[in-house]
This record gives C-alpha cells, structure tokens and sequence, in this order.
C-alpha cells in the first residue's frame, strides 16, 4: 500500500476518500455532483446563440492528459495530486486505456467480469490516475461558476483539482458536472481523475459488449454567469389535427431570492432566419399547492401557427434560444434545437403526427474497431449516412445512453431514437434481483432521471427505454410512473416487459416491425 497523507487544504484527505470505498456502495451514485441539464454553452449574443455558433463560455479539454496505471486504488501514491508520478506517460483523452496498452479489454455476453456478490466488486481493482494542467483566465476564476464536465467515465471516478477533493460519479453513460469555481485559481491549474474500472454500478451495466475503462468521451469546461439558467425544458405539442402547435418552456434561473425579482426569461423561436415567436416574463412558476409557488421557475407557453413537422423523412428544425435578463442587459442566452411532432401509441398502433409510423430499425453500439468506444462526430455521421442509405429510419441506443453529438445530428439528419437508460443486469440470477431491491432504487432512479434530464429536448428522441435485460421489479415500476409523470410526450418501452403483465408499456426486444 504506497498511499500516503496528503492535505493541501481544507478538503478530506486522498487516504480518507479511498478509506470511504464508495465504488462499492451501490446508494452512493455520486457526490457533489450537479443536477443533471441539457447541453448548455453560456452565449453571451443572441445571434451567436440562434446560429449555433463557437461559444467562449465553453472550453474542450481533449488532448493529451498524464495518465498513471495502478492495480488498485490503494496502490495510488497521494503524492500524484501535486505532481505526475514517475511512470506516467502521455495519453489521449478521450481514450480507454485497454487500447492504450494498459490492462485488457473483456468480451462477456451474459456473465459478469467480476466474481463478488453485489454491490462489492474485487479489491484488485484496475485503476487510471489521469491528470491535466490547465489555465483559467482570471474573468473565468472571478465571475460566476465554472463546471467541469465528463461525458463519460468509465466505471467511475474522483475529482481533485489543485489537490482538493472535489467530488465522486458513477455511471458510465451519462455526462458528469461539477462546480470547479472555489477550487481554481486564475493561471496554472491541476486537474486529477482517479477512475476505477469496477465499481457498483458495474453490477448495472453487463450488456452484451466489450468491457473497457477510462476517460472515454469528451470533457469540457463551462463558464456560467453568477445568475445564469440552471436547467430548461422544451416541449412542442401539436394540436389535436396536428396543425398548430405551442412550445412549452420550463426554466430555472439560479440567482439569489432577492434578485429574482429583477430578472426575466425571454424565449425566442427561430426558422432560419425567420423569428416565428417569442414571450418574456419574470421567474415564479403557477401557485402549486397552498405554501405558494417555485420562484426560481418559470413556464411559458409560445403558440406557432402551422409549423413545419418533424419527422425521419422531413427533419424540420427550429432554433429555440432561451436567455436571461435583467432590465435590457441580456445575461446569458441558451439554445437547442427543436422539431414539432407528436408521437403516440393509438390502439396498439404506434403513430406519428397522426399516421402510423413504420419503424425500420437498428440496435446500435458506440464501439470502433481501433479505439474501442472512442467514437468521433465522423464516426457518426458515416452510421447515420449508411443507415439513411439503407433505407433505416430508426436507432435504438444499445444498451445506454449515448454521447451527447449523436443525439443532435440525429435530429438534424433525421432518425427515430429509442433511448435507453443505463441498467443491464442479465447475469443475475434471478435476472430481477437487484430490480426488485429497493436498496438498488437510487441507483436505478439516477441512471432513467438524469438521461431524461439531459436529454429530453432532442426531438429525434421519441421513445423511453427503462434499459435491457434486468428482470421486472419494482425499481422499473417506480421508474415508468416517473417516466410518464414527468414527460407524457413519448411512450416508454422495456425489453423484460413482454415476460410480465406487470407493466402497463410498449414492449419490443429491438424495434417494432
């Protein structure tokens, strides 16, 4: 064991985080991490956030990080949070590091990587300490917060910057933030990662695939204003003739409850560069029960006059840009992309924008021949391009949530998306062990919310999936009552439901034919 004490501040100590163990308390999804959100980037122009353009408010950190290989955690010298340890060497970020040289990759169908009982996972634990020098100008370190954020980790990690513990995430699939603002100084600044290939979320994903580990998808850094929008939701509705429409917008504005009273929200609804709508008003949500209301929120309603549909065949998008005021300052501005169209399961039929939607699908992993699950935005534009060519119309994210890009170019190439949450537990046996745990439910709960969260405004996405190949218990029921409270815009689907009459949703092993 060569981890030593190691206190560079007011934060717990690299040998008290390790003693904590939480890669193997299946409870501890996370810590510290933030509330899941839909892509954002911090434009500071309305024009630069309705053509999509280069956001200074939003930095990539790929390239080349150190990167340290130890067979445990344990074996990780404390040391590494002030300086790389002598047998670090130069590695890509994204990359996992079975493709690196280091440690193997594992091919398993059915049968877990692992031999210990849920949620534990072996002691002998293959672990990469990456670690990245970087600057923050002083208005980035000064103003507002700053968030980093890991699109994917493989299995999961701890966080240090500048030798300060900053927080811990499991959950493979799903991006990761958190708020680096009192950690940073304006200048040089050292980013740690420790990432354990095996963790209790491990128990949740044995899909069909091979098993590597690391830093495997981008990592960005995000600089958000003081007051900033901390999360917003878009939900287009058709009529019931599917010939006008209206935008619905939640959003949620972080700022101080006595300022909120100087802000408003504006929403902006673009085709081209034509504006078909926009509303502002101030936060505070409806009264919702006798206590009163949600001031940091607020709902608005946009009607649009016979928009053009989205669909596979036609993917008519919309710029939404969402940005927040106070007085005519503007303070931020955010944006996504939208498509109006409703999707619904009429008699057994499933239906878009009122006629019946064949689905000509595929059941797609994010894997590459040379750099495992590394996939670039070429990467996927070639699958889009062959499946377009072949007449595919529809993608199911097999078996986890994908990386964000993917979900963008399908709503502007146009492809039907199943996504699907992180959870597949085929070894166990009985396959519904942990779903019929309610120890297990945060877990579940974190993996099916936080896709919904992240995801939701993707108009591409027309389906739920609770995830593949996990028996039927009571976490997928309490999962499909969340589901369809919280976004009663798409059905919901699950693999394991055609064995049970247990759970009233779409059922498909693929796709519908």
């Amino acid at each position: 064991m060569r981890h030593h004490a190691c206190h560079l501040s007011g934060g717990p100590l690299f040998h008290d985080v390790l003693a904590r163990e939480d890669w193997q308390n299946q409870t501890i999804t996370h810590l510290n991490r933030l509330p899941a959100h839909p892509t954002f980037a911090s434009w500071r122009d309305l024009r630069s956030a309705r053509e999509n353009q280069f956001s200074a408010h939003r930095r990539l950190l790929d390239g080349q990080w150190q990167f340290s290989y130890a067979r445990s955690p344990f074996e990780v010298d404390a040391s590494w949070l002030e300086n790389d340890l002598a047998d670090s060497r130069s590695t890509p970020v994204p990359s996992n590091w079975q493709m690196e040289g280091y440690d193997v990759p594992v091919y398993t169908n059915v049968r877990y990587p692992i031999d210990t009982t849920p949620p534990r996972v072996p002691e002998e634990n293959p672990t990469g300490c990456y670690s990245l020098t970087f600057s923050v100008e002083e208005d980035w370190r000064a103003e507002g917060q700053t968030q980093i954020i890991f699109d994917g980790v493989n299995s999961a990690f701890h966080l240090w910057c500048n030798g300060e513990w900053v927080g811990y995430s499991q959950d493979s699939r799903l991006p990761a933030a958190f708020n680096l603002s009192t950690f940073l100084k304006t200048g040089e600044n050292r980013l740690c990662v420790m990432v354990m290939r095996w963790s209790a979320g491990t128990w949740l994903e044995d899909q069909d695939m091979w098993r590597m580990s690391g830093i495997f998808r981008s990592v960005w850094l995000l600089n958000k204003p003081t007051l900033h929008l901390s999360d917003v939701q878009l939900t287009p509705q058709l009529d019931a003739l599917y010939h006008d429409a209206e935008l619905e917008v939640n959003a949620t504005v972080a700022a101080p409850t006595p300022l909120l009273e100087k802000l408003t929200v504006a929403v902006e609804l673009w085709n081209d560069t034509q504006q078909v709508a926009r509303h502002q008003q101030p936060p505070g949500s409806p009264v919702t029960d006798e206590r009163g209301n949600y001031a940091e929120r607020t709902v608005m309603r946009l009607p649009v006059e016979r928009p053009a549909l989205w669909s596979a065949e036609t993917p008519n998008c919309y710029r939404a840009v969402v940005s927040l005021w106070c007085g005519d300052e503007l303070i931020e501005a955010e944006a996504w992309d939208i498509g109006f169209r409703r999707i619904e399961i009429d008699n057994g039929l499933l239906k878009l924008n009122g006629k019946p939607l064949l689905i000509r699908g595929v059941n797609r992993h994010e894997h590459h021949h040379q750099r495992g699950q590394v996939i670039t935005e070429e990467d996927m534009v070639q699958d889009i391009l062959l499946m377009k060519q072949n007449n595919f119309n529809a993608v199911r994210c097999s078996h986890y949530p994908n990386a964000p890009r993917w979900y963008e170019l399908c709503n502007r190439y146009g492809l039907y998306v199943v996504d699907e949450a992180n959870i597949e537990t085929h070894g166990m046996v009985p396959m519904s062990r942990l779903s019929d745990d309610p120890s297990w439910l945060a877990a579940w709960s974190a993996r099916v919310t936080r896709m919904v969260q992240n995801n939701r405004n993707h108009p591409s996405i027309i389906i739920w999936s609770l995830g593949n190949e996990s028996g039927v218990g009571g976490n997928h029921e309490a999962m499909y009552h969340w589901l369809k409270r919280n976004d009663p815009s798409r059905p919901v689907q699950y693999e394991g439901a055609v064995r049970t009459a247990r759970l009233p949703i779409f059922s498909a092993r693929c796709m519908p034919e």
